[in-house]
């Protein structure tokens, strides 16, 4: 079973790390002055936000056992 949550965990934690790089790229475009562009990539930031923040809540459910019984 440790295996198994080990490679949930770091496929999380890779989808995170492209999570980062798509906050990078967004936060460059929410600086344009092109109003519909910044409205769009802010919507971005929130969406890439609340996503690496549901990985981040399921890596510690995963380690801290809440989800022992999906294994």
């Amino acid at each position: 079973m440790e295996d198994k949550k080990q490679i949930i965990i770091d496929f999380l934690q890779k989808c995170n790390g492209y999570s980062e790089q798509m906050l990078v790229r967004y936060e460059e475009e929410a600086g344009a002055d092109d109003a519909a562009a910044v409205l769009k990539a802010k919507q971005k930031i929130h969406d890439w936000t609340s996503y690496r923040e549901f990985n981040i809540h399921a890596i510690g459910e995963l380690n801290d056992g809440t989800l022992d019984a999906w294994f």
